[in-house]
């Protein structure tokens, strides 16, 4: 097993083609950045692989790879190589338990059977290769940090396709465009606070159904929507406090609330103190950044 790292810009177009007369190893490609476009040596058929894609590809006998690098654009993409005849020694036991396409997949030693894969790769393991990516020591210490990693990437991207066969709905991992998708929400949440309505609207806006959005929520800000929507309220409405001479019926407004009470309640749970005592308290530094 083997990791293989492209960091390229080309002026034109630019192909590499892995030939070989014997079993091509499965390859794990992952597009970090850019994109690139994959066939096999024998078939017409062309599969780009975008930023945050992955595939799991496997030739038919001899039969090579070929990788297209666009022109004019940087691309960096990471090739997990696996030498099948010498992976199914290693894991024959093992592997009796995995997911049957996988299981042929990785026993397959003589290549009889083409394969091909395509998803979006999750957020754990763009995390690896940036972990990757940051380590840098001695090639003894470099090259048993890069193999365990490798090792970890395999796991986990076994996992993923177990995950991607399940409906759309129902799958788990957070994938690293999902994550993206969460990071639009929060902009629009700090941006939009006085239109915010409900997690259903704004999942419509982001293009992420709402469960994953939650889960998204969840996985990078430790809280659901709702309730990053009040902290990012409750913020707004220190600074407004602090900074402003509104009144308590203006800062409901400016941070989407139409509910006095309900923010009063929901400040005092948060600082211990109703919002009127909280400006009170700090009135003086108020007007001190005032004067000066």
């Amino acid at each position: 097993m083997g990791l293989i790292r492209y960091n390229c810009f080309f002026k034109e177009d630019f192909e590499i083609r892995f030939v070989k007369s014997d079993v091509h190893p499965v390859k794990f490609i992952y597009a970090l950045e850019g994109s690139v476009d994959h066939y096999f040596s024998n078939e017409l058929s062309v599969h780009e692989i975008g930023k945050f894609e992955n595939v799991i590809v496997a030739s038919e006998r001899n039969n090579g790879h070929v990788l297209q690098f666009k022109g004019g654009i940087t691309s960096q993409l990471n090739s997990v190589e696996i030498q099948r005849d010498q992976f199914e020694i290693k894991t024959r036991c093992e592997i009796k338990s995995m997911e049957k396409e996988i299981r042929n997949l990785f026993t397959d030693t003589k290549a009889e059977n083409v394969f091909y894969y395509q998803g979006r790769y999750s957020l754990k393991i763009y995390d690896i290769f940036r972990e990757i990516n940051r380590f840098d020591s001695e090639d003894f210490l470099n090259k048993m940090f890069i193999e365990g990693k490798v090792y970890e990437i395999v796991a986990l991207q076994i996992l993923q396709y177990q995950d991607d066969l399940k409906d759309e709905g129902r799958r788990s991992l957070l994938r690293k465009y999902e994550v993206m998708q969460v990071e639009k929400a929060v902009e629009m949440i700090q941006n939009q606070i006085t239109s915010y309505h409900n997690v259903e609207e704004i999942s419509k806006e982001v293009g992420l159904n709402a469960n994953k959005l939650q889960q998204g929520f969840r996985e990078l800000y430790s809280q659901t929507v709702n309730g990053f929507v009040k902290k990012t309220r409750l913020n707004m409405a220190e600074g407004l406090l602090l900074n402003t001479d509104y009144s308590l019926a203006e800062i409901v407004d400016r941070i989407g609330l139409i509910n006095k009470s309900y923010f009063s309640k929901i400040f005092k749970e948060k600082y211990g103190i109703s919002p009127s005592k909280f400006r009170q308290k700090n009135q003086q530094g108020y007007k001190g950044r005032v004067n000066s």
